[in-house]
């Protein structure tokens, strides 16, 4: 851990946290479990390495959400939203990218995990949630292709 690190607590008490609660975090190590940030410089958590969708770099600053305070204290930490909502922001991400795209693109459930990892920076199985929910509302079709807007 970094010299500036060091006052961080590495547990928190229960109830200092809310579940999906947002907090303040600063990225300031990478580990084989994942990422370390600060939480309103305070606490550290952790942000496991099957979570992350993007790039990110020592000393970036951005929103957290607190997943869980362990049984031991410490900290699991999200950096998108619960489920639900981080679905229908994609859902808006990948209608946008549709239209950009002139209203087709080559993605379905078929795709690789790491194909719409790239593309959209998310698990498969958001991108799924996400397609189904367009489907739903009738504003694409899905096909073996890919999907598409529909007209």
């Amino acid at each position: 851990m970094g010299e500036d690190y060091k006052h961080l607590k590495e547990t928190a008490a229960p109830g200092v946290f809310k579940e999906w609660q947002e907090v303040d975090a600063l990225i300031y190590a990478f580990t084989d479990l994942g990422i370390k940030a600060a939480i309103n410089d305070e606490y550290t958590g952790l942000v496991y390495k099957n979570e992350v969708y993007t790039e990110y770099q020592k000393g970036q600053k951005l929103k957290a959400f607190i997943k869980c305070v362990r049984e031991d204290g410490r900290i699991d930490i999200s950096l998108q939203p619960r489920q639900g909502r981080h679905v229908f922001s994609t859902t808006d991400k990948i209608f946008e990218q549709l239209e950009a795209a002139g209203g087709k693109l080559m993605f379905n459930d078929k795709s690789s995990p790491e194909d719409i990892k790239n593309k959209f920076q998310i698990s498969k199985r958001v991108f799924k949630q996400a397609i189904g929910v367009l489907y739903k509302q009738r504003k694409i079709k899905i096909t073996d292709k890919g999907i598409e807007i529909v007209k």
